[in-house]
Parts: C-alpha cells; structure tokens; sequence
C-alpha cells in the first residue's frame, strides 16, 4: 500500500512539474519584489560536480538596495522553467532577491531577472525575456539572437528610469 501512495505521489509530482509556466510579471512589480538591483561584471562560476553553481560578479551601479562592491548569487535552475544562470566575463543588469534560506542571492523571477548587457550604436542596452512586461510606451529593439525574435532589448538609461519611478517595498508594504 505504501510503495503504491509513493509511486502515485511521485508521479503526480512530476505531472506537476512538467506542467509548470512561469507567470508573466510587469517591470514594476519585478522592481518592488527584488532587494538588490545591480549592474555587474561576472568574474566567476563555480562547477560543482553536484549541487548548485554560484557566481560572484563586481558591483559596478547599484540602483536598488544596498551598496555593496562584489555579489554573490545562484547561478542555477532551481525548477523545470529557471532560465538561472551566469557566464563568466559577461556584464549584466540583475535583479536579485534573498530567501532566509539561502546563502546567496537568487535572480529573480526564475532568472528572468538576469538582463545581459551589449553595446548598440554606442548605447548600452539590457535583453529581457517577454515574461517581463514593460510599460506600453517604453522602445525596445530586438534582442541579440534573429531566431528568437521574442526576446528585445531595452537601453539602459530607460531601465533605470523605470527603476526609480517603479514603488518600493518595505517591510511587506509599497510605499
């Protein structure tokens, strides 16, 4: 009877699982939700053989939070859907949020608060997934890959403008 209620507990958690869709979110609830918003360079991966993989990256600007010259934060999926990661050298614009749980920061919102930088006619422009709902007036280009024409890019000096006007959190209340 026992093995039965497991075997049918672990299948419908798996069902579970493979069903699961991260929900979309609008850009200023991702800013109110996270507790460190950064620009930073990736100057390490860990690569565990088992277990989680942790960057740590130079804070460059800090937009949100307390400032701080270096982060460290998990750079691995924790579900089916986390698009977590970091690859080493790369400059990123990160939301990031702390559980009591954890060591590190987590990107936010199963990695879709890990925003890629890169360099278009001289400006500087962040790559976000479309799970990140911008305001309708904000201009985007397209993103770096032509064959995930989904995915945009947004400059830098709109993002932390965004960032500043998006209400805060403190304390569980929005200011």
């Amino acid at each position: 009877m026992r093995t039965r209620l497991l075997i049918a507990f672990v299948t419908l958690f798996t069902v579970t699982q493979s069903f699961g869709k991260v929900t979309s979110i609008q850009f200023s609830n991702l800013v109110a939700n996270c507790e460190l918003i950064v620009v930073a360079k990736v100057e390490s991966v860990s690569s565990p053989l088992i277990g989680k993989r942790y960057a740590k990256a130079k804070v460059t600007e800090v937009w949100k939070g307390t400032n701080t010259m270096t982060v460290e934060f998990l750079a691995s999926p924790t579900w089916t859907c986390d698009i977590s990661e970091a690859k080493k050298g790369e400059t990123v614009l990160l939301f990031l949020t702390r559980s009591a749980k954890s060591r590190s920061y987590a990107i936010a919102h199963s990695g879709r608060g890990r925003l890629p930088l890169r360099t278009v006619a001289g400006k500087s422009y962040a790559t976000f997934w479309p799970d990140v709902i911008l305001p309708k007036a904000t201009a985007t280009i397209d993103g770096p890959e032509p064959k995930w024409d989904f995915i945009r890019s947004v400059e830098m000096t709109t993002l932390r403008g965004l960032v500043t006007r998006a209400p805060q959190k403190t304390h569980g209340t929005e200011q």
